[in-house]
């Protein structure tokens, strides 16, 4: 895995891997669409495991969650790149 700030580039092994666990065939160029793509198949088997008491749906909620990337909590937005939080 590349990271330069937001810009993401995943190896064909994590792309298959991400795809595997979120069932989306769609390569994530940033680490929000990345994590989006990850949160929303929590989510989905959150709801599955609710619905059904299903103990396998909330061990793959647990592992979507587990591969999320963590945030710089100073990182700033692509508006103004070159400033840091204080």
């Amino acid at each position: 895995m590349l990271r330069f700030g937001e810009a993401l580039r995943l190896t064909a092994e994590e792309t298959e891997r991400l795809q595997t666990i979120s069932g989306r065939r769609v390569t994530p160029k940033s680490v929000d669409e990345y994590n989006n793509a990850l949160l929303k198949t929590a989510e989905h088997y959150r709801l599955l495991a609710a619905q059904e008491g299903s103990a396998d749906a909330e061990l793959l909620a647990r592992l979507a969650e587990g591969e999320l990337i963590q945030t710089e909590p100073g990182f700033k937005s692509k508006s103004d790149p070159g400033e840091q939080k204080s």
